[in-house]
Parts: C-alpha cells; structure tokens; sequence
C-alpha cells in the first residue's frame, strides 16, 4: 500500500469517527420529548392570548432567581395544550380547572400543581332590559359552546333559574337560546346586535366593556355563591404529568415557588402588571386597569380548601354536561401538595 492510499484511509477513519461523535451528541441532545431532566428547561404550556402568572415569571426572569430555566409554549387552542402535555411535549400548563378533570377522566394521568385564577368570566350585554342571567330568557346569547365556560354556564342557569338552555338561533320565551360564536368574534357579533348577550373570559371582558361600553350582566364568581356552591371559585390550574412531577419534584418546587412570588407581585405591585399586561396583550391603558381590577390571582400553595374548590367546580361542569361523569370519583392521588 503506497502512502497516498494509506493517507486517504486514515482521513476517511478520521471523518468516520468524527460523523459518529457528532450523531450521538445530537441523539442525546434532541429535546423532542425529553423535557427538564435532560435539556435543563421547563416548558410551560399556556393558550395564545390567555393571561395567569406565567406572565409574570416570563416577564421578570423569575426563573432565574430560582434556578430553572424556561421556555414558554403558547397554543392557538386549548386542545392544543392538552396534545402537548399528553405526548409530552409540555411539562406543565395552565388551563382551565374542568378541563383537567376532563383530561383525567379520558384517562390521563395528570396531576393539579397549583391553582392560578379565581373565575373571571362574565355574561355581558348592550340590552338594558338583562339585568341578571335569568332575565336572558327570550333571548339570544352567543358562547364558545365547546368551552368549559359555557358548559358552567348552563349549570348556574339551571341551578339558579331553572331555565333551559337551547343551543338553536330560534328564540323563545321557554329557554334561553345559545350560539356558537368564536372568541374572536364575539366583540363583533355584541357590537352589531347579531345577539343579545356574549360569555366570555378576560381579556376580552375588559376589552368589550371599554370598547363597546357594554354591562356587566352577571359575574362567574358571584353566581357561584347564588348557585349554592361551597369554597372558591376556581378557574384556571397548573397541572403536569405525574411522571413528570415524581421524576422532577426539584424543578416542579422551583416553578411553584417562582409561581407564588410572580402571585404576590402579581397582588401587590398594580403599576407593574399593568405594565406587562398592556405590551403583551396589546390593551388599552383603561382596559387593563379594568381587567387588574377584575382579576383574582391565588397566591397560596394548593391545600385542602383549594382542593374541594376544584372538586366543587368540577362538578359545576358535570352538571352543565362538560364532563360525562361524577367527578366526585376522582382520587385526591391527582393533586400535588408541596
């Protein structure tokens, strides 16, 4: 074998083991599904446009301070989140506290970290006539229909005014008739009469009352004392995977820690969140103060009384036909106290 054959084989083992090494650091690095343990971030889960305290955490590098870091996933639609968490995509996310239970019921095994938000939804209208949600018999309301909101909403009708709620543009003094009307265009189907009343969530309550000059015709959490029902009114949860939660305890305190103080800061300090409110959310000066005013943030670890709020929301949604069973059967395996 001459030297320039020689030469060339040894260039060629060369490159060989060098392709071998760099295959195996991308093997190891890929992040798809691998999630804190092996990249070292946590991705958090939250739906485009929809505000919790991982504004906060996001906005003031609290991830830092208690040393994780983070990557912010924002999904178009909830169940969008929901496919995250399930292939494992997601760490944790924040979503609505019956859409967990949803979750855990088709057979997920999700466990409730923290609870974020007390119910800010509200049933808005430009009628003068509508003075509470039982004076929208007749009328015609417009709802994300496939929304746990509105699901919730047919059981505060039923319980407080036994009145049935009928998914149809026919109205009629027998029931109060129900829509289906996208969140994005329920500012437009108000403002141009296409119906009588819209329910909804923030931000777009405060967006439709500034800009609208629409009423208030009756807020979530008031219902829930009319409705007879017992703790808090629970609306948003962080939830994970209970592998994730039993493989990451460390970084699942962290978060909850990072969680509570952007809570406080989110309680106390009014001048900054309006601020990070108005340049995410694109609000206006008065639509965000309308909305901190609005908005009940928890700032307290998930104890026992936050946990039969959620049993108590839960079966709200069970009663408005959101979930298909007793929730009641839920173990309390599904929540995660610190």
């Amino acid at each position: 074998m001459d030297r320039t054959a020689l030469a060339i084989i040894i260039v060629l083992v060369v490159i060989g083991a060098a392709l071998t090494i760099l295959l195996n650091k991308n093997v190891t690095a890929s992040p798809e599904g691998v999630g804190t343990g092996e990249t070292g971030i946590l991705r958090a889960g939250t739906l485009q446009g929809g505000i919790s305290t991982l504004d906060i955490i996001e906005q003031e590098k609290l991830y830092e301070r208690y040393g994780f870091k983070l990557e912010v996933l924002r999904f178009q639609k909830t169940p969008e989140i929901l496919a995250a968490l399930s292939k494992g995509e997601a760490d944790v996310a924040v979503i609505p506290a019956e859409m967990a239970a949803k979750m855990i019921q088709n057979g997920e095994d999700l466990v409730i970290i923290a609870v974020d938000m007390m119910q800010n939804q509200a049933i808005l209208s430009l009628d003068e006539s509508i003075n509470d949600i039982c004076g929208l018999r007749g009328k015609l309301v417009g709802a994300v229909v496939a929304s746990g909101t509105y699901k919730v909403f047919k059981a505060y009708v039923s319980t407080i005014c036994n009145i049935s709620v009928v998914e149809t543009s026919e109205t009629s003094n027998d029931y109060i008739a129900v829509v289906n009307v996208p969140p994005g265009s329920l500012l437009d189907a108000l403002a141009n009469r296409d119906v009588d009343a819209v329910v909804i969530w923030e931000p777009l309550v405060s967006r439709i009352i500034i800009s609208l000059g629409a009423k208030i015709v009756d807020e979530y959490r008031e219902l829930w004392s009319r409705a007879g029902v017992h703790g808090e009114a629970v609306m948003l949860v962080w939830v994970a995977k209970k592998e994730f939660v039993e493989n990451h305890q460390d970084i699942i305190e962290k978060f909850l820690r990072a969680r509570r103080e952007a809570a406080t800061i989110w309680i106390k300090d009014r001048d900054k969140v309006v601020n990070i409110l108005e340049t995410l959310y694109g609000l206006s000066p008065s639509e965000v103060e309308y909305l901190y005013n609005r908005v009940v943030i928890n700032d307290r670890p998930l104890d026992k009384s936050l946990i039969n709020s959620i049993y108590e929301e839960w079966r709200l949604a069970w009663l408005g036909g959101y979930l298909e069973k007793d929730p009641a059967g839920i173990g309390e395996e599904h929540f995660y106290q610190s």
